[in-house]
């Protein structure tokens, strides 16, 4: 007799669970800038820390975004102060010269 086992339920079941547990998991390592939701805050010290959004943080020549580093269906395209017209902005941090 041949036996075949349908894997297609088992296969479902784990994406769903991987889908419910990974934010759960990304939180308890407290992982800033993997959700499109968060703003990361800067060291107290940096003048950049101050910008509580992107808007802010853009309009400041001196700043430059901290990049969302979640996944994404598409390539974010990045400025050379690290803004995307793609993809968000998760912080504000003072600009590499």
């Amino acid at each position: 007799m041949d036996y075949h086992i349908d894997m297609a339920p088992f296969r479902i079941c784990v994406l769903v669970a991987l889908a419910v547990f990974q934010p759960v998991v990304v939180q308890a390592q407290n992982i800033c800038g993997m959700s499109i939701e968060d703003w990361c805050t800067s060291p107290t010290q940096s003048a950049c820390g101050r910008h509580m959004n992107e808007a802010d943080c853009r309009a400041d020549t001196e700043c430059a975004a901290v990049p969302y580093s979640g996944e994404s269906a598409i390539a974010c395209h990045w400025d050379e102060r690290g803004f995307a017209d793609n993809c968000p902005a998760v912080g504000c941090q003072d600009r590499k010269k």
